[in-house]
Parts: structure tokens; sequence; C-alpha cells
């Protein structure tokens, strides 16, 4: 079997443990918008926009017209003023729908087959999650035959990691990880990520639309925009697309949550699909959960043995 690399190794774990975000609690999904295609759209968008303006008054001129003649003859029937009415979405429950149908947890566990594919390899592995809310991520990897390749510490201040086959150790900052694979990182939405919650939600809603047995959700940020898909037979989440706009990288991220499972009194998407395409090109990541725990206690374990060289 091939070795890993060290930086071809973290970057899968922390694709596995899927930091793909940023400090505005982001990512970019599926589809890459281009630019220029963007400013003609948006520009045959203002344009039908006031072509429609153009009507409206046009068609309320022609009411005041008719208003004035009506007036002028008692046996014509009186004619009410016709009115835009336009829909906003229900934000209230928007809002409602991801806030209760987010998994709450104190400490959380799983373990989970994983195959990773990119344009130019195929690995296929294990991994093991071990996260205290909002204080530690422990992984590791193994490889089929070899046993741990690797193991990681992830608080919200940094990243340790060693690697056993070549006996080295890391320690990486949010700053080295976004030099590392071209993406900001941030802990919060990495919990969220392996959980299977929903993500980049501190934005604005924009619309809901219901199509068939999914439910819509449109939401916009600063700097990216969000789409988030609910089934409406029993409000589980079953799909994320993100995608943001930034002049330096472009990326996108699509994920498909495809079967839960109910863990106690909490229903966990146990088999997930991650397709992440950016400039470099594309990677899919499959997670199938085999076994997870909420609320027990989970212990930490991270030594590095003293021979293990510390890298650059």
């Amino acid at each position: 079997m091939r070795v890993f690399t060290m930086n071809k190794l973290f970057t899968i774990t922390l694709i596995s443990s899927v930091i793909l975000f940023d400090s505005c609690n982001m990512i970019r999904p599926f589809f890459i918008k281009n630019k220029k295609k963007e400013t003609r759209k948006e520009n045959r968008t203002e344009k039908k926009i006031e072509r429609k303006e153009n009507k409206i008054e046009k068609k309320q001129d022609k009411v005041s017209e008719l208003k004035n003649t009506i007036s002028k003859s008692d046996s014509l029937p009186t004619i009410k003023k016709e009115s835009l009415i336009v829909l906003t979405p229900d934000t209230a429950y928007a809002n409602r729908l991801i806030n209760t149908k987010k998994i709450n947890y104190t400490t959380f566990q799983c373990k989970a087959k994983m195959h990773f594919e990119s344009e130019t390899e195929k690995q296929n592995f294990n991994i093991h999650f071990r996260i205290k809310k909002d204080s530690v991520i422990w992984a590791s990897i193994n490889a089929p035959i070899i046993g741990e390749v690797a193991r990681a510490l992830i608080t919200p201040d940094s990243v340790k990691a060693f690697e056993r086959m070549n006996k080295k150790q890391y320690l990486y900052s949010y700053k080295d990880i976004q030099k590392l694979i071209n993406l900001q990182v941030d802990f919060s939405t990495l919990q969220e990520l392996i959980l299977g919650n929903a993500i980049a939600t501190d934005g604005t809603i924009t619309d809901i639309k219901v199509l068939g047995p999914l439910a819509n959700i449109f939401i916009k940020g600063i700097d990216y925009t969000s789409q988030l898909t609910y089934t409406k037979e029993d409000s589980t989440l079953k799909q994320i697309q993100l995608q943001t706009a930034r002049s330096t990288t472009t990326s996108s991220l699509l994920i498909v949550m495809n079967q839960y499972q109910p863990i106690g009194l909490r229903f966990l998407p146990v088999q997930r699909q991650y397709t992440i395409l950016d400039l470099k090109g594309a990677i899919q990541l499959d997670m199938d959960i085999n076994k997870a725990e909420f609320d027990i206690e989970v212990d930490f374990p991270f030594t590095i043995p003293k021979n293990f060289t510390l890298q650059d």
C-alpha cells in the first residue's frame, strides 16, 4: 500500500474533519459563479425590474384615467385601484426550523469509514472522532492493515498532529492551515460539520421555496450565500450548498445527507457525501458512520513520542 505523505494525510484529516470554513462560519458551495456572467445576469434582472415597473406605472395611469371617466358617469360601476403584492419569506419559521433541528450535545464520538477521491488518487481509511463541545476535537486516522497512521488534536486556538510512519509531529495555527489547504478554517463550524448540523446560518434569509417534498431556505451573508434543503416529511436536513464571493480564491461545497438513524433521542445523518470544487480540481469524500454515541465520558489521548521531529 502506498505510504501517505504528511501534507496529503493532513489535508485528508482536515477534509475528513470537514474543516472547510472561515471565521464567518461559512464555506463555498457546489457551483462556482462566473463574475462576468453574474454581472450580465444582474443587468438583465435590473432591466426586467425596470420594464415591470414601467408596465405597472402605465397600468396605474390607465386606472387613473378610467377612474376619472367613472366619476363622470354614475351608471358605471366603481373600479378599485390595483396593488402589487410582494410576499416576504417567513423568516421566523425558517429560523425555528434551523434551530430546532440542530443536534445539541455535550460530548460526541463516532467511528466512520471514509472514501477519499481526487483527480489523481483514491484512498480508503477509517476515522475516529471525539468531541467536547466548544473545547476539543480529537481525530485518529487508521489505514487498512497498517492501523493508526496519524492523530490530531484540534482546539479553538491550534491544531496538533503527529504521523507515526515518518515519526513527525506538526503544530499549526489556523493561519498555517489556511496556507496548507487554501481555505480558512473555523473551530465552531468544524464541530457542526462533524455532527451534520446546518452551517452558515448567521446571514439574512432571502427566500424560502417549497419544491415537492423539499423545502429550501436561502441565506445571504456578507461574503457568502448558502442553501439549506430540508425534507417536508420529517424536517431533516437533506443538503447544504455554500458559496463565498472573495477576490483571492473561489471554491464550492455540496454536502448531501443520505440516511438518518436514531441515536437515543437524536437523529444523526450517518451517510454523507462531500463534494469540494476549487481552482485546483475536485475532491469527493464519502463518510459512512458505523458507530456513534452522545453525552458519554470521553478522553483525548495525545502524547507525542520524544523521538518525533517537529516540522516547520
